[in-house]
């Protein structure tokens, strides 16, 4: 029997159909692949750009590396801070026993980093499954999977440093996914996962639990019915109440209560076992009496939460969560039952005084994920009956595979259908495109003011290998003492201890004037926080030396000093170019200096007729104090000579100063040495034996210094000393001496 020819279109299938034709659960696997290797490649340039800190990266991995060293969880950072004796005391991550084999195998920032990325990732699973099982449809669930994916706050979370909270989602979505099939055995099991991941897991199960116990739309349609029915009240309210009962009795139902009751039970479990019986099984310091940080307990104090702040950045508030929202179409607005899941961490976040919570690039993201996620696949039921148009007894009709239920639907749909379906497509291409746009991957929202996620750039930093070599020279278990930026650095050791943050801390440190830590790794960018005891023995050469220096990083200058240390300075790359003129600059935001003269409390930016070069920092009239300071570069070793051109004037012509008036005092030092120059100049002598009133020349200071060692933050200082003269500073050289 001759066989039908094929047509044009089956012979040779266009490339969409080819597309159509993939398992939808490939796409899945590509999608959920695709988001590892992205975000792994984009938190592994944060990393080479110095993005990682003690908190959290560093914690987490001196928490693991201590783990597999015979300390269980012990982090200096939350000693430091609050007095506890291990990570356990502060988080419940008792699941992070199984990552400690793994950590000790690669102690590496890039471990935890990637185990976050599939963690992470591998969550668009069990979206894809409900939202499957929800609208009957893979295309739908593939849709799912990639909104959450491509939702802005799943990759600015991602992105900052390594947390528990990542755990969170894969975790919770899996859960709801269970108790809709009906798996409750294997939920339970996931559900203590979740318990042993972090301490609010259990509260937003007890929530998962109310979710499935509140009544649907088609059994409150009953009961309004059974009320509205023309009988005795007393036989309505019976029927209501019997009805109730019989919903109550159903497997979900009862398992939900438990759940519940499970989850309520292990926060208290939790709790107690931290704060009473952990210190004694793990055989560490006892709880803390008075746990600065701790946010965590059964009663708002111990959730540091409190109706004042509600009024705290109430604005940001409402917009971090409208944009929450606006980020996934408000489509979970169609699911309000599941939105009960979104309730703790709402509320947490409105009572608290701490807008982290619901800022951007910050690790919470994964907590809103919890609750907003499972409503926006439940709010994607309506919508696919919107678009599909067909009745319940229509859509029964289809069978068959996927592709040959979504072939029916292309040929039985009317003209509104089609127009539908683009009109979604086209919604949903473009809320995808706007999360990317405001994503860390944007390369123009680099610095942006939102989490720490956005702290990086494509081009990797320089330094960064040179910083790895520089901290490798700090032996095994040798105590080490070093700035946030640069703790990851130092972290897989027990006696590594970290500075804080902020400035004027009083730490919990096991140094002291006279009990001085064997090394010391600063940056210049941290040297602000340096407490003074610490500063003033650093570069003092009967206490430390300078081991070694990176010239160049994000960070500034990187150095490490040793005690006792007597030998030459290590350099790991090549000392900037600091030979030069520079001129007046605007000051820098970070008061770090970065090579220009800047204005002081006295002084202010102003552009000279005669002025050698660019503005001139000029003395406000009638002001004494600091006029200029800079240009704050690191110097290698060497002499140099300094030099100033600098003009003076009479602010009132017809009253100049005397040519004997001291009107100027120039000092200069690096940090934190004291004054390597100081020098007082009269009127007379700044004039340069001109008029004594009028413009005046630029006149040169000129002074040597001698570097002995690498030094950080050369600068010169400018202070006006008399209100009668104007004083200006053109250009500051350095040049060989």
């Amino acid at each position: 029997m001759e066989r039908p020819a094929l047509s044009p279109d089956a012979a040779s299938p266009r490339p969409v159909h080819r597309l159509a034709r993939v398992p939808t659960a490939y796409w899945v696997a590509a999608a959920v692949v695709g988001y590892a290797v992205v975000s792994f490649t984009f938190a592994w340039l944060r990393v080479l750009n110095f993005g990682l800190d003690t908190w959290d990266a560093g914690i987490y991995m001196q928490a693991l590396w201590s783990t597999g060293h015979g300390h269980p969880f012990w982090e200096a950072a939350d000693y430091e801070t609050g007095g506890f004796s291990s990570l356990l005391q502060v988080h419940s991550v008792f699941l992070f026993y199984l990552l400690v084999p793994l950590y000790s195998e690669f102690p590496s920032p890039l471990t935890l980093l990637a185990v976050q990325s599939i963690v992470v990732a591998i969550a668009a699973v069990p979206l894809y499954l409900l939202a499957r099982d929800l609208t009957g449809s893979d295309r739908w669930g593939l849709f799912a999977a990639i909104a959450y994916l491509a939702w802005m706050p799943t990759l600015a979370s991602n992105l900052y440093d390594f947390h528990s909270e990542a755990f969170l989602p894969v975790e919770v979505f899996t859960v709801v996914l269970l108790w809709h099939r009906g798996r409750y055995g294997v939920g339970f099991l996931v559900a203590v996962l979740a318990f042993l991941t972090f301490e609010l897991a259990p509260i937003l199960l007890v929530f998962v639990g109310v979710m499935f116990l509140i009544p649907g739309l088609p059994s409150l349609r009953r009961w309004g019915s059974a009320l509205r029915a023309s009988l005795p009240l007393r036989s309505r309210l019976g029927t209501l109440v019997r009805d109730v009962r019989r919903g109550l009795a159903t497997r979900r139902a009862l398992a939900s209560i438990a759940l519940i009751l499970a989850s309520a039970a292990a926060y208290g479990l939790l709790l107690v076992v931290r704060e009473q019986y952990l210190s004694g099984w793990l055989g560490i310091g006892p709880f803390p009496s008075n746990p600065v940080g701790y946010v965590v307990g059964a009663n708002p104090a111990g959730l540091q939460l409190s109706w004042t702040y509600l009024e705290f950045s109430f604005g940001a508030k409402v917009e971090a969560w409208l944009v929450f929202l606006a980020l996934l179409g408000f489509v979970p607005l169609l699911a309000p039952r599941a939105l009960v899941i979104s309730i703790p961490w709402l509320v947490f976040s409105f009572f608290s005084g701490n807008a982290n919570y619901v800022d951007f690039g910050f690790q919470y993201g994964f907590i809103v994920a919890c609750g907003l996620l499972p409503a926006f696949v439940f709010g994607l039921v309506p919508l696919a009956r919107w678009v599909d148009g067909r009745t319940a007894a229509e859509r029964a009709r289809i069978r068959g595979s996927e592709i040959a239920a979504w072939s029916s639907a292309v040929e039985m749909s009317s003209g509104r259908r089609r127009r539908r379906t683009f009109a979604l497509a086209a919604g949903c291409g473009v809320l995808l495109a706007i999360n990317v746009a405001l994503s860390p991957v944007d390369p123009l929202l680099y610095g942006a003011p939102y989490g720490s996620a956005y702290s990086f750039s494509y081009t990797p930093a320089p330094g960064y290998q040179a910083v790895e070599k520089l901290a490798a020279l700090v032996p095994a278990g040798a105590y080490v003492l070093a700035t946030d930026d640069l703790f990851p650095f130092v972290a897989n050791d027990v006696n590594a201890y970290s500075f804080l943050y902020a400035p004027n801390q009083h730490p919990l440190l096991p140094f002291n004037a006279t009990n001085e830590p064997t090394y010391v790794l600063i940056s210049w960018s941290r040297t602000y926080l340096l407490p003074t005891w610490i500063e003033t023995a650093l570069y003092d050469p009967a206490v430390y030396g300078l081991r070694g220096i990176v010239w160049s990083t994000p960070e500034g200058a990187v150095v490490l000093f040793e005690l006792r240390y007597t030998g030459p300075a290590a350099a790991f790359d090549s000392a900037p170019e600091i030979l030069g003129t520079y001129f007046g600059g605007s000051a820098p935001l970070s008061g770090i200096f970065s090579g220009a003269i800047y204005p002081g409390g006295a002084g202010y930016l102003a552009a000279l007729p005669s002025d050698p070069g660019g503005e001139a920092v000029v003395s406000t009239p009638g002001e004494e104090g600091l006029v200029w300071s800079g240009p704050g570069v690191n110097l290698p070793p060497g002499n140099y000579s300094i030099r100033l051109a600098v003009s003076v004037w009479a602010w009132n012509a017809a009253a100049p100063p005397t040519t004997g008036t001291e009107i100027l005092t120039v000092d200069s030092n690096v940090w934190p040495l004291a004054d390597w120059y100081d020098q007082s100049f009269t009127y007379g002598e700044l004039r340069d034996g001109s008029s004594l009133v009028g413009s005046g020349p630029w006149t040169t200071i000129e002074f040597n210094v001698t570097v002995p060692t690498p030094s950080l933050g050369f600068e010169v200082r400018g202070y006006s000393l008399g209100l009668a003269a104007v004083v200006a500073i053109g250009s500051l050289t350095i040049a060989p001496a």
